[in-house]
């Protein structure tokens, strides 16, 4: 049985879709990734200056839906200062909670429900996929 689709969208969720942090353009990004869902048109480009495996600014930009920017602006957030391994370390949390695991680091925690809705799980794992194509590739 599936959840309602307004449980998707938490007061977190809504906050990080309605002012997300860290959108826009990072001017000195040593990387740059982008990723896109075919399927609903969502397109995220992710861009991170990275110093010593560790992650000193992440800025995205981009047309998605409330939950893949909401996800972008937890993602940058959550690199901030962080070392490289948390893009994939965030990943992997995200994965078990889908399966019905144990909860996500952070506010990403709100996306919970989405173990319910697998084709909105995509959503939430763009700016993932957009920050590893970034750190997989060729310095900016």
């Amino acid at each position: 049985m599936s959840a309602h689709p307004s449980t998707l969208y938490s007061e977190t969720v809504l906050a990080h879709n309605r002012t997300p942090r860290h959108c826009g353009c990072l001017a000195d990004a040593t990387h740059r990734g982008a990723a896109e869902n075919a399927l609903c048109g969502d397109q995220l480009d992710f861009a991170l200056r990275v110093r010593n495996d560790r992650v000193e600014a992440a800025m995205f930009d981009g047309e998605a839906c409330a939950i893949a920017t909401a996800s972008a602006s937890m993602l940058a957030d959550a690199l901030h200062g962080a070392p490289i391994a948390t893009v994939a370390a965030i990943a992997a949390e995200l994965h078990t909670m889908f399966a019905g695991g144990a909860p996500a680091r952070g506010d990403f925690a709100a996306f919970a429900e989405l173990r319910h809705h697998p084709a909105r799980q995509r959503c939430a794992l763009l700016p993932l996929h957009a920050a590893s194509q970034a750190l997989a590739g060729a310095a900016a």
